[in-house]
């Protein structure tokens, strides 16, 4: 559908409420601001605060200043270490050997300084053949000199 035909489809509609147009209010704040720079701010903040009521406003009445070294005292003077050792031992969850090295395993870092390396035992061979076999070897492929 074009907009031409929804406009036509409108004001057929529209004429048949007796033509009436509806006006815009006139009690838009911003339309009534005056023209002149000086004070814009002003009366802005006060049309904006013209609803709400005076409790709702922002004011620093009542309102008591904390020092911020007071509040870094009260935090710094606070110690949980006694109900953190109380809290894990309380705890009867305890988990096996298997899952606990995976979670290592997991958890380690993927850089190569991370990686555990396996030392790998160098197992010295022993040979089979004693020092005599190999005389009599020596003996029988070369015979005697």
């Amino acid at each position: 559908m074009s907009a031409a035909l929804l406009r036509k489809g409108l004001e057929l509609l529209g004429s048949d409420t007796g033509g009436v147009k509806k006006r815009p209010k006139r009690n838009n704040p911003q339309a009534s601001l005056s023209s002149h720079k000086t004070g814009m701010k002003k009366q802005r903040r006060k049309l904006k605060r013209q609803g709400t009521p005076q409790n709702q406003r922002a004011s620093a009445k009542d309102r008591v200043i904390r020092s911020a070294v007071e509040e870094y005292k009260k935090q710094i003077a606070q110690d949980h270490l006694a109900q953190n050792l109380k809290y894990m031992f309380a705890s009867q969850a305890v988990t096996n050997k298997v899952s606990c090295s995976k979670i290592l395993t997991q958890h380690c870092g993927r850089k190569a300084k991370d990686q555990v390396v396996e030392k790998q035992k160098v197992v010295q061979e022993k040979s089979v053949f004693t020092d005599r076999d190999f005389q009599k070897f020596q003996k029988e492929y070369f015979g005697t000199r």
